[in-house]
């Protein structure tokens, strides 16, 4: 990263646990994708007796080549009532790997393809001197002679 991580508690305690957890999780995110300019991540108690829902936010603002931001925003709402701190910020770094390994794929062409009716030549498996023959491409019809 070339920028390193700007962490922000707001009505959370900071605490060498949640720091580990951060660490090893930007750790991750950096396998995923490489070229992380910055990562501010911010973790705030919004409410203290929420109706419903968790009363904490966990917000990720990750910059990357070209302009690029990947946002991550977890405030889990009635689906799930009252997770842990940890659990959210599980979430959203679970999130942001997601999104930073599809946009690596995209940028790597490493999406999967499928050309109906190609197929591959594999050269390595043809014994020695052998001549690979082509295919037939199953999507020529036959032509009839008159």
């Amino acid at each position: 990263m070339r920028v390193p991580p700007t962490i922000s508690y707001r009505g959370v305690d900071k605490t060498p646990a949640l720091e580990r957890l951060i660490a090893e999780k930007i750790a991750k995110l950096e396998k995923a994708y490489q070229q992380i300019s910055s990562c501010r991540i911010a973790i705030e108690k919004v409410h203290d007796h929420p109706n419903s829902g968790s009363p904490y936010r966990v917000r990720l603002d990750i910059m990357v080549p070209e302009d690029r931001e990947i946002v991550v925003d977890k405030s889990p709402d009635q689906a799930k009532q009252y997770p842990p701190l940890e659990a959210i910020i599980r979430d959203s770094f679970d999130a942001a790997f997601r999104q930073l390994k599809e946009l690596n794929d995209k940028q790597h062409n490493h999406m999967k393809t499928h050309v109906p009716g190609q197929r591959e030549i594999i050269l390595d498996d043809l014994p020695a001197g052998e001549i690979p023959v082509p295919p037939a491409d199953v999507t020529e019809q036959p032509t009839g002679t008159a």
